[in-house]
Parts: structure tokens; sequence; C-alpha cells
């Protein structure tokens, strides 16, 4: 799905972030379910690191767009 996204609309994928689990740069967004997977659930995914936890959607894309 990726990969067509990116023919679609011309996108580099080495140059894309991607907010979930699918295994590119990892931010996890604090919102909804996340703080609640930090917090409570965290021992469940140790072999999981995030690249940056952002407090909501605003904050990881400001994050993200610098470091691309």
């Amino acid at each position: 799905m990726l990969i067509e996204a990116s023919h679609k609309h011309n996108l580099g994928l080495t140059k894309c972030g991607v907010i979930g689990d699918v295994g590119s740069t990892k931010i996890l967004v604090l919102t909804g379910w996340g703080n609640s997977s930090y917090n409570k659930y965290r021992h469940t995914w140790y072999d999981v690191e995030p690249d940056y936890v952002a407090d909501n959607l605003l904050g990881a894309v400001e994050w993200l767009l610098p470091n691309q």
C-alpha cells in the first residue's frame, strides 16, 4: 500500500514518515490510545522504541518536518 501511494503521489519513501507501526520512523502520539499504550502497556512492546513521543499530531508533524 505504501509503494502504491508513493507512485500515485510521487513520494520518496526515504523522506517520508508514517505515524503508526509499519517499520519506518516511529512517532508515538499520546492522544487517543497512545497515552495508555505508552504508560500501561509499554512493557508489552519492549522491542520497539519510538523515535519521538509527541503530545499530539501537530507536535508529531512539527518534529517530523525539520528532521526529514
